[in-house]
């Protein structure tokens, strides 16, 4: 999958419980209709080495892997009956150390038994932000370990807005909620959490992130505008 270009990310104005395995957790809820393709590593045998180091990378090997005869339509669950149907550049921007913005090639499928298009996403996006999975959390964990002096600093780090830091603050919040449940969320701290992500392997992670969509419909920290 081709890369258009790649920048660096233009700077915006600016008492501990008991350890527990977050990913261990389930909470049941209602399955929403949804309107993309989420693409998961199940698809191919290609992912027992990489990690989400590199996000890039990782969107590669996903879509370069995609076997069409594998997927089913998220709208009327038809299978084989998806098709090439078009394709538009979207931001993702990543996190390595620094912020990049990169353009990236989404490809939409048509489905011939209800006739919708949807977009194919590699769990390294999140749905409807341009912000990376990785850069999201990144940027939570770095907020509580207070690695900058101040919300100003890190926001200026991260090219992002001090608005836009605390709306996707607000979202993991209210998603941890939701997956650990009430009481599992206040003994776990989110710090605690947080590091259980970027601790996990590959494989650990993105069972995470598909039990999470399979769950509520939509993905962690999907919401954020």
């Amino acid at each position: 999958m081709l890369i258009i270009k790649t920048r660096e990310r233009k700077r915006e104005n600016p008492s501990r419980p008991k350890q527990r395995s977050p990913f261990k957790i389930r909470v049941k809820n209602s399955y929403k209709t949804t309107i993309m393709i989420r693409l998961f590593s199940q698809l191919c045998k290609c992912f027992k080495q990489i990690s989400f180091e590199n996000e890039i990378t990782a969107f590669d090997k996903y879509v370069s892997s995609v076997n069409i005869e594998t997927l089913v339509c998220p709208f009327c669950g038809a299978k084989h009956a998806l098709s090439p149907f078009a394709s538009y550049k979207r931001h993702l921007v990543t996190y390595n150390n620094t912020a990049q913005d990169n353009i990236i090639i989404i490809s939409r499928y048509i489905c011939s038994s209800c006739k919708r298009t949807h977009a194919l996403l590699p769990s390294v996006i999140v749905p409807y932000m341009s912000f990376s999975f990785k850069f999201t959390v990144y940027l939570i964990h770095d907020y509580l370990v207070h690695k900058y002096h101040s919300v100003e600093a890190m926001c200026e780090h991260y090219g992002i807005a001090i608005s836009t830091f605390y709306r996707i603050l607000k979202k993991f919040k209210e998603h941890k909620q939701i997956w650990l449940g009430l009481l599992e969320d206040k003994l776990i701290s989110n710090l605690t959490f947080v590091q259980h992500i970027i601790n996990s392997s590959f494989d650990k992670l993105e069972d995470f992130i598909i039990q999470f969509f399979k769950q509520n419909g939509s993905s962690f920290f999907q919401g954020t505008s």
